[in-house]
């Protein structure tokens, strides 16, 4: 039953206007920070009191003490305007501008109201009913992923090693070639010595596959890097291979289009994603990814007062193809919804928004990588990983300052977490 409450922010018949967020990935995190000195109550719902950086939960899966630096504690951080309410979103009415909410405290679903709502949500896996995918294969989706991985990896590697699984427990294959699969190939083909030496498995026999249904890795990015890539992670140990999908997962092998069946006792699937299902169970006008369409000003189509942003929302870009669900677009769409709801709260004009793509960069391991910048310009080795680490930096200058990435320079955690591994 839904209790009709209207949630911690209160109700905006009785004072300033009630804005709701729903998610504090980097979209939603963006607009709450953005209504600062906006004449609003804002309520912000998220299931977890951190903001965790999606485009580095690979990380920890090779490096496990890292979990605590990808995270950052949200109360600090948000302005005195906006109420944080742990909770999870479990269903959304756009034209009542509506959503019920269940609360993490006491599992209690209430119905919180709102005079503008703000839909980011995030993305969830795309699993294109390949059998079997679904039900066997992790996922990198949240900030639980990289413990999880982890320590399956360690257990059938064990379990290899004390000859209770065949050659299955010693072998991992990742299915997806694009970003988050190429950098997940790259940490654990790293991780390799330290694995062997936690399950007396010799690094050699510990094998990694990476399997794209494209004709190349990182389908649609810069061929030069590409092959950059291919190059690394194949000289690391990696074996790649392309141009056949997965067709069927079963306990005990991924089974390709073209008739192999390899081996696998670790199956990780980062072959693609889709808006989260709230999204469409609302009631939205949806591409074939879930993602909601909307206009100039990121209004969903056919609901005045709701907005949509990062992968939730569907964008078309210069080409008219929807804006990819990465974090550049989610930030700048949550940093402009932010300056825009706040203008039009004060009743001044808004206009619509504009990406500024800014490149590409992809880390390799904890010393190299692959850039493409705005200008067309690409950045290998090294320099290219540095850079990397330099856009969090920058991001968490933008955040809280100084101090803030002179935390992460230092190696200090920025949200300590149970369970973390130093």
């Amino acid at each position: 039953m839904v209790d009709q409450a209207r949630g911690p922010a209160g109700a905006s018949r009785n004072g300033p206007p009630h804005v709701v967020i729903l998610g504090a990935g980097y979209a939603g995190f963006a607009v709450a920070r953005g209504l600062r000195a906006a004449p609003a109550r804002v309520t912000l719902v998220n299931p977890y009191p951190y903001h965790y950086f999606t485009t580095l939960l690979h990380e920890p899966v090779a490096r496990p003490r890292l979990r605590e630096r990808i995270a950052l504690p949200l109360a600090p951080y948000l302005p005195p305007n906006v109420a944080l309410w742990l909770g999870r979103a479990v269903a959304v009415d756009p034209g009542r501008r509506a959503v019920d909410v269940e609360d993490r405290a006491t599992g209690a679903v209430r119905r919180l109201e709102a005079d503008l709502l703000v839909v980011a949500v995030g993305s969830e896996p795309l699993f294109f009913g390949i059998a079997g995918l679904e039900e066997r294969a992790l996922t990198v989706r949240d900030l639980s992923s990289g413990p999880v991985i982890r320590s399956t990896v360690e257990q059938r590697l064990a379990r290899y090693a004390a000859g209770d699984l065949g050659p299955e427990g010693r072998r991992i294959v990742i299915g997806g070639g694009g970003y988050t699969g190429v950098e997940l190939a790259a940490e654990l083909a790293e991780a390799r010595v330290d694995l062997a030496r936690e399950t007396g498995v010799a690094p050699g026999a510990i094998e990694i596959f990476l399997v794209e249904a494209a004709p190349a890795l990182l389908p649609g990015f810069d061929p030069p890097l590409v092959r950059y890539v291919t190059r690394f992670l194949e000289k690391a140990g990696v074996r790649v291979i392309t141009g056949t999908p997965i067709q069927e997962v079963t306990p005990r092998h991924v089974v390709l289009a073209d008739g192999r069946r390899l081996e696998a006792g670790t199956v990780i699937w980062t072959g693609g994603v889709r808006a989260h299902r709230l999204v469409e169970q609302a009631g939205f006008e949806v591409d074939r990814r879930g993602r909601a369409l909307v206009g100039p000003d990121l209004q969903a189509r056919g609901f005045a007062g709701v907005y949509l942003a990062g992968d939730a929302a569907a964008f078309p870009g210069e080409d008219g193809r929807p804006l990819p669900p990465t974090a550049q677009v989610a930030l700048q769409q949550g940093e402009y919804l932010g300056r825009a709801l706040a203008r039009r709260l004060r009743g001044q004009p808004v206009e619509p928004f504009t990406p500024h793509l800014l490149g590409t960069v992809i880390s390799l391991g904890r010393r190299d990588g692959v850039g493409l910048l705005r200008n067309g310009y690409r950045v290998t080795g090294h320099a290219a990983r540095v850079l990397k680490s330099a856009t969090l930096w920058r991001y968490l200058y933008r955040i809280g300052g100084a101090s803030l990435v002179a935390r992460v320079l230092g190696g200090m955690p920025l949200h300590p977490l149970a369970g973390s591994r130093r």
